[in-house]
């Protein structure tokens, strides 16, 4: 049996054309999953995770279609064509489902005040094999959602030293469930080290906007607000806004380091 090739472009259109909608509801229901519910603001950009999911989405969204319109074809038999399409989907599937495992075993898992700082840890950055020496309630990452915690001091010399040559290798105490406290155990801490929005306002003029869309979004006016330094290991150029029992209520992609001692 014969074919055009202008009817089977057709037959093939009107598959892939199908098959990219179904593509696009499964890849905006996977981008709520990340983006409301693993890494809702201010991670998403904390971490960087926009790009490399819209990219690994936008890979998974064109070649499963495109597959499609390579293998369709009218004259094949029925099973033949479902046979096709399965295995196009079970590709399309497993690559998704193997991205998604990867932003999920990235995800931001832990909130901890580290000194002067607060710090989000990705679950990959956890030492988990010491999550059994993190105090009670503590010694379990959350499937999502973040674990706040504040971080202890060295209790010698020798452990001291041991601190400086992991953190030489980019392990810091808010990565170590062994130097975790509970949240409120750090709040005297975060009462010292945080400062007030106002400076901040007053010393980043550049950034006037920023920070007063910010404070607008807290609810609180400025002068109930502090500040410290958010990092992550993707940048530090962000503050988290306290309140006055140092719960944060408030985040702004701005430097909180230049002139915070």
């Amino acid at each position: 049996m014969t074919l055009s090739f202008e009817l089977r472009l057709r037959f093939a259109l009107r598959c892939a054309l199908r098959h990219a909608l179904i593509s696009l509801l499964v890849a905006g229901l996977s981008a709520l999953f990340v983006f409301a519910l693993l890494y809702p603001p201010p991670y998403d950009a904390l971490l960087s995770i926009g790009s490399i999911f819209l990219l690994l989405l936008g890979v998974d969204v064109v070649c499963g279609p495109l597959l499609t319109l390579l293998l369709a074809s009218p004259i094949k038999p029925l099973r033949e064509r479902y046979l096709d399409f399965s295995l196009v989907g079970l590709v399309q599937l497993a690559a998704l489902f193997y991205g998604l495992h990867s932003v999920w075993m990235a995800r931001p898992a832990v909130l901890a005040f580290e000194t002067d700082r607060l710090v989000i840890v990705t679950a990959n950055e956890v030492e988990t094999e010491m999550l059994p020496f993190a105090p009670a309630g503590l010694n379990q990452l959350p499937w999502w959602g973040l674990l706040k915690v504040s971080t202890r001091g060295a209790k010698n010399d020798q452990e001291f030293l041991t601190s400086i040559n992991l953190g030489l290798s980019g392990i810091s105490p808010a990565m170590r469930p062994a130097w975790w406290l509970p949240w409120r155990d750090g709040r005297v801490g975060m009462g010292k080290r945080a400062k007030p929005v106002i400076e901040l306002l007053e010393r980043r003029p550049q950034d006037a906007l920023t920070l007063q869309a910010a404070i607008v979004a807290t609810g609180l006016p400025a002068q109930e607000l502090r500040y410290l330094p958010l990092t992550s290991h993707r940048t530090k150029d962000w503050v988290a806004l306290l309140d006055t029992d140092m719960r944060m209520v408030g985040h702004a992609p701005v430097d909180g380091f230049s002139g915070h001692d």
